[in-house]
């Protein structure tokens, strides 16, 4: 750990001296988190521990760390984020969700990049997903091309190693033709009016992301934005955004569609939005709804507001027959923001949801229903 800290600011010291195009940015969250669970039929689970609900992983919070290097000479540079989540001394190095150079070439229309790649320019974008399919093993070559004759178009492809342990892979042997068809196609536009995002990954049968299954599908992901409505109600906008694991693929338990659609006003004195979800797993789907309302007080100084959450499934999956719900949640919150970059909150979180039926349930005559509260006083800083 001590040799990475040590060779990372070596890097930062050399870069910030010998070229001035280097940006280091990120964030870091944290707070108390109480979280209280409770079924009915095991014993109540009631904890204390550092951590944040607001994005910031599972552990203690998060430290995140990116950095972006340019050269203009030579138009080059790297892009490399880092992750902290866990912060005991005894954990290990941070994590590399993205660490890769690359190059434009041919006046800008062309962008070579290597290594471990992420930061797509064919990604979800959130919120609620965070998606991208560059990203694998070992690394990868993504190739971009970006035609000055079709001013906003970027597609190009990506070669890449393979996105899961390879588990159990029967017959099939490495080779160069198992590793093509891990390869990734990707395709946006962005217009004054619209802006498209789609990928497409192959998948080879070497790894699996089921066990024991091969023949999973590929995958694809899309985002759809209008840009045209804000011309008309300033604040307002419509996006949509979508993942489908298992294309392709005769194995029920292989498909996995989750889909969302977004609908925000959001002028000087309150944000309003909705978010509609479609999931389609196996056999069962499940609908969301999730509108939220936020008030802002002295020019954004204050925001109190609250979000909402219901969800419905339905199919032969159902996790629990006629249950009139899957889960509901609210989630009322006060934020004081420091500055644009800093702020503080509490936030207090009260949900149901139904599990599958055990014999306790019935010899108790119990619903099978999980029922969770936590309560986080967080802070966040964006640098």
């Amino acid at each position: 750990m001590k040799k990475f800290l040590v060779v990372l600011v070596l890097v930062l010291f050399s870069a910030s001296v010998f070229a001035q195009q280097l940006t280091v940015d990120g964030e870091i969250k944290t707070g108390i988190l109480w979280t209280k669970t409770e079924d009915g039929i095991n014993p109540i689970d009631e904890k204390v521990d550092l951590g944040s609900k607001d994005d910031a992983g599972d552990a203690h919070g998060r430290f995140r760390l990116n950095i972006n290097y340019f050269n203009p000479d030579t138009n080059m540079g790297f892009k490399v984020r880092l992750n902290w989540e866990q912060w005991m001394n005894q954990s290990k190095a941070p994590e590399w969700p993205y660490a890769f150079g690359y190059g434009n070439f041919f006046q800008d229309q062309f962008t070579l990049s290597i290594g471990r790649l992420g930061f797509s320019p064919w990604g979800t974008g959130g919120p609620e997903m965070w998606k991208e399919l560059d990203t694998s093993q070992s690394g990868g070559i993504r190739a971009e091309i970006k035609p000055s004759i079709v001013p906003g178009l970027n597609a190009g492809f990506i070669i890449n190693y393979f996105n899961s342990p390879r588990e159990a892979g029967g017959d099939v042997k490495l080779s160069l033709l198992e590793i093509l068809k891990e390869s990734v196609i990707g395709v946006s536009y962005t217009h004054d009016y619209f802006h498209v995002r789609f990928a497409y990954r192959l998948d080879s049968e070497y790894d699996q992301r089921v066990r024991n299954v091969t023949g999973e599908g590929d995958e694809l992901l899309y985002r759809v934005e209008e840009r045209i409505l804000k011309d008309y109600l300033p604040g307002f906008q419509i996006w949509a955004l979508g993942y489908y694991a298992g294309v392709g693929s005769p194995h029920e338990e292989c498909i996995d569609f989750q889909n969302w659609l977004f609908a925000e006003y959001a002028p000087d004195m309150f944000t309003a939005q909705m978010r509609l979800g479609l999931d389609v797993v196996a056999n069962r789907s499940i609908f969301h709804v999730r509108p939220g309302f936020y008030w802002n007080f002295f020019e954004k100084f204050v925001v109190v507001g609250a979000l909402f959450k219901y969800g419905q499934d339905f199919g032969e999956g159902k996790v629990h027959p006629g249950s009139p719900y899957y889960t509901i949640e609210i989630e009322p919150k006060v934020q004081v923001n420091f500055s644009p970059n800093a702020y503080a909150a509490f936030a207090y979180n009260f949900s149901r949801e139904y599990v599958h039926e055990t014999p306790n349930h019935i010899k108790d005559k119990k619903e099978p229903i999980q029922q969770t509260q936590w309560m986080n006083l967080r802070v966040g800083f964006y640098f």
